[in-house]
């Protein structure tokens, strides 16, 4: 059998000669670096990046679920953040953001306002003399002097939304400011995720609106963060806290005297413990905080037309024409098309006992002819007059 010698490689491998050569080239062999010296550039490396990238790592770690994993995130991740902001480090990133049209996506607001105003409780003190207040005349509006439409919210808000729209268009009298509004998995429960009261505030500023249809809440059945949070779920302090946090959001919005808040509670859920331990108490809090607000802010109880014959949650509801229709999707939270429907009717209710939408309609101008006859010629005279 034949033998392979040191020269008789294949092609692919230098030969003995080959080898020989590159020694006597004249260049040096390349020495190796040491492993420590690759740990030290590589730690430089990755810390560079993280102060070029705190803001995003801060907000990162704040956005994390209520939990030790997020204590201990934050807890490395703020002070990263402000050496960062000091040697002015997250400027390139802020530059970048402005660049590609991306500005404030790591700003992180953790503020919430209050109140701006005592309300009423509806207590009575002995011998204090009550006064009823009475309310505004309803803004009345037409087809050429629409009311001006935003609804938004968190998940819960897109398919009603939606419907709302669809027949908010149909009466004539409404304009739509855009399309639905939706920031899936929000509330006020983590305004480091997304800050409603500051985002509405800046929608009141640029959009003018009359009117908003608000629906959040079914995220905020956990521990508080931000501003005064720290409150596990349901004590009086987390109930105190979260009533503040609701009646400030309220008051930021119809502060003005314009905008008139619809606020749409959370229905029924699958999930009936939830719903019955969680739920009840932030649409209480919601609705008592509205009924404070008469006038300017409507609690939209969209329960009572989603239940079964029970007064439980339920996927279907027969309609008044006897129809059986789906009305809540697979995860039992949802809704389906025709649930979304039933719940715009429901918002369509709350903002024609809110504003006169209607009375145009009886104030068409008709046109009713009076002949009138002249010797030699024959003429009309018209006269328009309003029902």
């Amino acid at each position: 059998m034949a033998t392979t010698t040191d020269d008789e490689t294949d092609d692919h491998a230098p030969t003995r000669a080959e080898r020989q050569a590159e020694l006597h080239s004249g260049e040096p062999p390349r020495a190796p670096m040491a492993i420590g010296r690759v740990w030290k550039v590589g730690v430089v490396c990755l810390l560079v990046g993280a102060l070029l990238n705190a803001a995003g790592i801060r907000k990162t770690a704040l956005g994390q679920p209520v939990g030790w994993k997020r204590d201990v995130a934050t807890f490395f991740a703020n002070p990263l953040y402000d050496v960062s902001h000091a040697l002015y480090l997250d400027r390139p990133r802020i530059w970048l953001q402005d660049l590609i049209n991306h500005k404030g996506d790591d700003d992180v607001d953790l503020s919430l306002p209050s109140p701006k105003i005592h309300h009423a409780t509806g207590t009575t003190v002995p011998g204090q003399v009550t006064t009823t207040t009475t309310l505004p005349k309803k803004k009345a509006f037409t087809p050429t002097h629409q009311l001006r439409l935003w609804v938004g919210g968190d998940s819960l808000s897109i398919e009603p939304g939606e419907s709302v729209i669809n027949q908010a268009v149909a009466t004539q009298v409404i304009g739509i400011l855009q399309s639905v509004d939706g920031h899936v998995a929000t509330g006020l429960a983590r305004p480091e995720v997304f800050n409603w009261p500051a985002y509405l505030a800046s929608v009141v500023a640029n959009e003018n609106p009359d009117a908003m249809v608000l629906t959040i809440g079914s995220n905020d059945d956990q521990a508080l963060t931000g501003d005064n949070g720290g409150e596990s779920l349901l004590t009086p302090e987390w109930q105190t806290e979260y009533r503040r946090r609701v009646g400030g959001l309220m008051d930021q919005v119809t502060g003005s005297g314009k905008v008139t808040l619809f606020w749409v509670g959370i229905p029924q859920m699958r999930n009936t413990v939830r719903y019955e331990t969680r739920y009840k108490v932030i649409n209480d809090i919601i609705r008592t905080e509205a009924e404070k607000r008469q006038g300017k802010v409507f609690f939209v109880d969209i329960a009572p037309v989603l239940t079964g014959p029970d007064g439980g949650y339920t996927d279907f509801i027969t309609r008044s024409d006897g129809t059986v229709v789906k009305v809540r999707s697979g995860d039992g939270i949802h809704f389906e098309r025709a649930g979304a429907d039933v719940i715009a009717g429901v918002v369509l209710q709350a903002m024609n006992q809110a504003f006169d939408l209607t009375s145009w309609q009886k104030s068409i101008a008709t046109t009713t002819t009076t002949a009138t006859t002249v010797p030699g010629a024959t003429t009309s005279t018209t006269r328009r007059h309003r029902k």
